[in-house]
């Protein structure tokens, strides 16, 4: 596929922004996470939720990557729609979390990391879905005998009776 080192270094470089202003949250945030939620300590610190979210990220283009190997057309858009879908579910499902619950508390880097990483997902799945998969070019052998053999039998012509 075209472009898929270039998609892989934007997902690095979008993970490390998103993982920067993850780790930008509240006074209020930060004290939750070292008090009550310290299993999200990761959160903190910037790198540590970069490649957290870049591995993530890897593993949704690797599984799309094998649906646009392995399935037809037709099925492998049906999956990319799919997936597609859950990215903006997502996104949608974190707007009302960010509105309603505590967690607009937590400042509007925060927010942005976390609408950032959804931006990068729907951005893998159009990829996805908007290039084509590179035609293995069949070979086949000029001196092949038709019966698929390697070896071509010359045959004389038919010697002409003159008239």
């Amino acid at each position: 596929m075209k472009g898929l080192s270039t998609l892989v270094a934007i997902q690095a470089l979008l993970s490390t922004i998103s993982g920067v202003f993850l780790s930008q949250m509240s006074f209020i945030g930060k004290v939750g996470i070292s008090v009550a939620y310290q299993e999200y300590g990761i959160f903190k610190i910037w790198w540590k939720t970069a490649v957290l979210l870049f591995i993530i990220q890897l593993a949704l283009l690797l599984v799309l990557w094998l649906v646009k190997r392995l399935l037809s057309r037709r099925l492998a858009l049906a999956a990319f729609l799919l997936f597609l879908l859950f990215g903006l579910v997502g996104a949608y499902f974190t707007y009302l979390d960010f509105t309603t619950t505590t967690h607009r508390l937590m400042k509007m880097n925060f927010h942005t990391g976390v609408y950032l990483f959804w931006g990068t997902w729907v951005l893998v799945c159009l990829y996805f879905m908007a290039v084509p998969l590179k035609k293995r070019r069949i070979e086949t052998r000029i001196d092949q005998a038709p019966d698929g053999t390697g070896s071509k039998e010359l045959t004389d012509p038919p010697a002409h009776a003159p008239e």
